[in-house]
């Protein structure tokens, strides 16, 4: 039996046991790989058509950075949510005290100081970039500075948080390619928006509860637009990301494989909505968030692969 973890265990078990519970290093690495390469790959055929997609020192660097940013976003709405996260989930490791908001304090402003340490190596303007993102991570943990206003508007309040996706997109382009977010041309922007649909999709989807799980002072998404208005929603966010993706590859002219992949992809994930639909319970409302974290990862897998089986790879270090 495994020894249960308390505050005299080794801090590199407890920081670890928080890691998986709230950051796991595995399922967030696989995030940034396929999130990364998509956007990157993107970035590059938007600017050099005619050139093969390719990674290199500053990919290292670019990717480095994304886990630093989402790290230290995790860390911001610790603090953010402290309070209520205390009350409400008083089992997690954080609100045990094995892991306290000091520690998390420290591995925040150590996260921040590697953005900073790599963008600048990177470059001007991956560095402006950074900084960007930072600015907005900031408003975030500051909740826009209208914290009881944002709370009593659930929907506007996670919108407002999910705005930072583009902005993380504005990294990834300007660690590719050298050049300023504002030099991106639209058609990337477009992908950049993708990324806060699929992300407020999947922010809805973990936050759908079957009637019996609803808990007073918890907010989900089911409160507000009823058991299976918040499950109709996810739908019709997965209808806006996927067309927008399918815009994309129109543009870049992908072939029709990319296009039956994403059809299969928004099948597979509508089983999730039906089952549902059929049967709210927690289980089918665990896998609404299931799928849709799945199709985070495998619809910026396929234009990367897409892009790489069509321009070619190098690897540039």
């Amino acid at each position: 039996m495994k020894t249960p973890l308390t505050v005299e265990s080794p801090f590199a078990a407890r920081l670890f046991a928080y890691l998986q519970e709230r950051f796991p290093l595995v399922g967030n690495g696989l995030l940034i790989v396929s999130y990364y390469s998509s956007n990157q790959f993107l970035a590059e055929v938007l600017t050099w058509p005619d050139r093969p997609v390719a990674y290199s020192g500053a990919s290292i660097l670019g990717a480095l950075t994304m886990l630093g940013l989402f790290f230290h976003l995790r860390v911001f709405d610790e603090h953010k949510d402290y309070e209520d996260d205390c009350r409400h989930y008083p089992g997690r490791v954080l609100q045990r005290g094995l892991v306290t908001l000091r520690h998390l304090r420290i591995l925040g402003a150590a996260a921040i100081l590697l953005e900073w340490t790599l963008s600048a190596w990177r470059g001007p303007a991956a560095f402006v970039a950074v900084l960007a993102a930072q600015a907005f991570s900031v408003l975030m943990l500051k909740e826009f500075f209208l914290r009881d206003w944002l709370r009593r508007h659930f929907l506007l309040y996670a919108t407002s948080h999910m705005a930072i996706m583009p902005l993380f997109a504005a990294v990834v382009y300007s660690f590719a390619t050298g050049r300023y977010p504002w030099q991106a041309p639209g058609w990337f922007w477009v992908y950049a928006m993708v990324g806060f649909f699929v992300t407020f999709n999947w922010e809805v989807s973990r936050k759908i509860r079957s009637p019996e799980e609803e808990r007073d002072g918890v907010d989900s998404y089911t409160k507000v637009f009823g058991t299976f208005g918040a499950a109709y929603l996810v739908l019709l966010i997965r209808v806006i990301d996927t067309a927008l993706v399918a815009a994309v590859g129109w543009h870049l002219g992908l072939s029709r494989w990319f296009y039956v992949f994403l059809v299969a992809l928004f099948a597979v994930c509508l089983v999730g909505f039906f089952q549902y639909r059929r049967h709210p319970s927690p289980r089918t409302a665990k896998r609404m968030e299931i799928y849709a974290g799945m199709y985070i990862i495998a619809f910026d897998l396929a234009l990367a692969v897409e892009l790489l089986r069509r321009n070619g790879l190098e690897v540039i270090l």
